[in-house]
């Protein structure tokens, strides 16, 4: 075993590291899962839970990592065979296709070239031919981390609504919630997707779905094999469902960005030390300055192409 001398500062895109008032609210003794205290926290944290998402549905959080999210978002809402419309923006929105591939869902994949957020004409195009309303989801990567790449929900909503398409829209916030502006309710979104451990800057293991009631209606129909069921425990008890010292942690999360620093740094381009030593490494920010460009993860290019590995978000 290693030993380290001093603090660890993780320099990666997520797990971010983790704030000391956030360390500090976990640390306490271990209290009984099943009794009132735990309780009272647990309805605490889905209450909080609603005011960072800005929704009044209800918010499921599962004892996962945002790939358990990816996962009950479609099992939660679809069944076999039904088809889907995902975008290509980044590696992240190539594993949630492959989570939909091994349910055995008709995947039709944009392609995109991980310099831009998702094809917002390509979308229009596909829903617009569908009159037989065959795609049942569409599914978009908010904040890509891996290529810094962002797509505006409220921009795919529009086209969605302008088509009259009746398709559920699936938004991956991973790395956007806590970091870029997002309104699960006024941006008409049915199923939100986030973890703890990017943008709300929490300690991996908690996974969330926010569902609006047409994807809850949808849920009644979904006959995929389920490990993550969004309606499997009474309205009583939703907080068993929850790791304790994860649900302490949520007392010290981020509050979600709005009008804050993030959003202005989107709009000035990359702070010019980053700019500086990317381009004296050799691996200038390869994204142009367009509103797709994330103010919350900075992507370099490499001067040799290296496959992701895939791990688990």
């Amino acid at each position: 075993m290693t030993v380290h001398t001093g603090r660890h500062f993780l320099q990666i895109p997520g797990p971010t590291n983790v704030p000391d008032r956030v360390l500090r609210a976990m640390d306490m003794p271990t209290m009984d899962h099943r009794g009132p205290e735990f309780a009272e926290i647990g309805f605490a944290v889905l209450a909080a839970m609603q005011r960072v998402f800005r929704t009044n549905q209800p918010v499921i959080i599962y004892p996962s990592s945002g790939t358990g999210a990816w996962e009950a978002a479609i099992v939660n809402t679809l069944a076999p065979g039904d088809k889907v419309l995902m975008a290509e923006t980044g590696q992240f929105a190539v594993l949630w296709r492959g989570i939909a591939d091994r349910f055995k869902l008709d995947v039709d994949f944009i392609p995109g070239d991980w310099r831009h957020g998702a094809d917002l004409a390509q979308i229009e195009a596909r829903l617009s031919a569908d009159k037989a309303h065959k795609i049942k989801a569409v599914c978009v990567v908010h904040n890509e981390t891996s290529t810094a790449c962002v797509t505006d929900p409220r921009a795919v909503r529009k086209i969605m609504d302008d088509v009259k398409h009746p398709a559920l829209l699936m938004v991956d916030t991973i790395s956007g919630l806590g970091s870029l502006e997002y309104e699960h309710d006024a941006w008409g979104i049915d199923v939100s997707v986030a973890g703890s451990q990017k943008g709300l800057m929490l300690p991996p293991g908690l996974g969330f779905n926010v569902i609006s009631d047409k994807a809850l209606a949808a849920s009644k129909q979904a006959r995929l094999p389920r490990a993550f069921r969004c309606g499997s425990l009474p309205a009583r008890c939703p907080h068993r469902r929850l790791p304790a010292r994860r649900a302490r942690a949520t007392g010290g999360a981020r509050s979600p960005a709005r009008s804050g620093r993030p959003l202005r740094d989107r709009q000035r381009g990359w702070p010019k030390p980053m700019r500086a030593r990317a381009d004296a490494r050799g691996t200038p920010v390869d994204l142009p300055r367009t509103t797709s460009r994330s103010p919350g993860v900075q992507a370099d290019r490499k001067a040799q192409h290296r496959a992701c590995d895939p791990a688990p978000r």
